[in-house]
């Protein structure tokens, strides 16, 4: 199991200490680093790494540093990946802390209970993240006409089978010529890896959409990738569903 690289800002060192023993129970945390204000935070994360900050509300007196919702605001723009959870002895900086998309609010004195849920919720979004890394990285070893090729998933536009050849089409323009695969066997080659089969005939890379056109008076569709001239049909019946994919998965789609 990947450990989760913890950052606790914090000038009260009880704190700090006794939120440390809890998450070492749940054997998933790896205290990373302390710090005493929100800008000693600031100034760790710039040359570290760090998944998960918890932070307190107050971290030390107002008139030497901010608050950890200034620290979770900062950070939704800088480091959106990394989860903040701020705690406090009182609920009504609650809303606040979820205002600022923080990943979680505690009360002092920690509850195991609502820190094991918590955590739960922590884990699932960071392996969620391991796993988008994962495929990003991914490369496949494909066969084309001048032998075995390795390419990386994250540089694929989309894959078209016509004339019963098929073309992949990359991220700088290139076309390459693919050999001895039905258009299926590349969709189950691909399947889990974030690309989709939008028509008989075309298999897209979901993260590099830009834009679905829908003509409802000719009902005509069609996908369009950024930096790219052209475009490619959708087919009606899947019109829907790729919407439907690109809202819960992807940001600033055209649609």
């Amino acid at each position: 199991m990947v450990e989760m690289k913890v950052l606790l800002v914090d000038s009260d060192q009880r704190l700090r200490g006794e939120l440390a023993v809890m998450l070492h129970a749940f054997q998933c945390f790896r205290i990373a680093g302390t710090a005493q204000t929100t800008e000693e935070a600031v100034e760790y994360i710039q040359s570290n790494d760090v998944d998960v900050i918890f932070v307190n509300h107050k971290p030390a007196d107002p008139r030497v540093t901010s608050g950890g919702e200034h620290l979770a605001a900062v950070l939704g723009q800088s480091h959106p990946h990394i989860q903040v959870v701020i705690y406090s002895n009182t609920a009504e900086w609650a809303y606040n802390a979820y205002r600022c998309q923080c990943a979680g609010y505690l009360l002092v004195p920690f509850d195991p209970l609502a820190l094991q849920s918590l955590v739960n919720r922590l884990r699932y979004v960071f392996d969620l993240q391991q796993a988008k890394r994962e495929v990003s990285n991914r490369s496949i070893m494909i066969k084309t006409k001048s032998g075995y090729q390795f390419t990386p998933l994250q540089d694929i536009l989309f894959i078209e089978r016509s004339a019963r050849k098929n073309r992949m089409v990359t991220t700088d323009g290139q076309e390459i010529a693919l050999l001895g695969y039905t258009i299926g066997q590349l969709e189950e080659l691909l399947s889990g890896s974030g690309f989709y089969r939008c028509y008989q005939s075309f298999i897209v890379n979901l993260s590099k959409v830009s834009a679905v056109r829908a003509d409802s008076g000719t009902k005509n569709y069609a996908i369009r990738f950024k930096d790219y001239e052209g475009e490619i049909l959708l087919s009606r019946e899947k019109y829907m569903e790729i919407v439907s994919l690109l809202k819960e998965r992807y940001a600033g789609i055209n649609i």
